[in-house]
């Protein structure tokens, strides 16, 4: 009930009611191909061609040992809250969006270096994508985008060491979430 009226509220507010399917949740499979990186995406119809939507993605596992010289993890915990304008009816077709972004990590162990960050991260992010309709309940949504912000990060020698390599406040520029191949399904 309460749903509804803020639904119809916003809708309001944007002079245009959605007609078609009005709620969607996905899952980013290339996230899930990022060892293991669980993700869900929550997104509702505010106008024909105006969506909001909630992300969020989690990753708490450690790969390979220091003892054998290949640790490596892509461990994070963030989410974001965005926008996406629809071409042509939301769900369907080509999109854009907007997003703001927050996420703790701890990175690194890639390619042989034994080098790791963690810190935080905010910021917000552009997107481009395109949704095809598999069946009345089915999509398959292709994405690209980026984000870019600020990181109170430090940079250790290895991941257990301790010995700091660097630390601080830093500006970056780099892939998100968005970047995405998901199946969605539509309520």
């Amino acid at each position: 009930m309460i749903r509804r009226g803020v639904l119809l509220l916003v809708a309001l507010l944007c002079g245009v009611r959605a007609e078609a399917q009005k709620v969607s949740i996905s899952t980013n499979i290339l996230n899930w191909a990022d060892l293991a990186t669980i993700n869900g995406e929550f997104s509702f119809a505010v106008a024909r061609h105006v969506s909001l939507s909630a992300m969020g993605q989690y990753n708490n596992w450690n790969f390979g040992s220091v003892e054998n010289g290949n640790p490596f993890q892509d461990r994070v915990r963030g989410g974001s809250l965005g926008m996406r304008y629809w071409t042509w009816n939301v769900f369907s077709g080509w999109w854009f969006g907007l997003n703001a972004r927050c996420e703790e990590y701890n990175r690194g162990g890639f390619f042989g270096k034994m080098e790791t960050e963690e810190g935080f991260a905010f910021g917000g992010g552009l997107s481009v994508g395109y949704s095809r309709m598999l069946s009345r309940h089915w999509n398959l949504d292709f994405g690209i985008g980026g984000w870019c912000g600020g990181k109170n990060c430090t940079t250790y020698a290895c991941p257990r060491c301790g010995a700091i390599i660097d630390k601080g406040r830093k500006f970056f520029v780099m892939p998100s979430a968005d970047t995405q191949v998901s199946i969605v399904y539509i309520f």
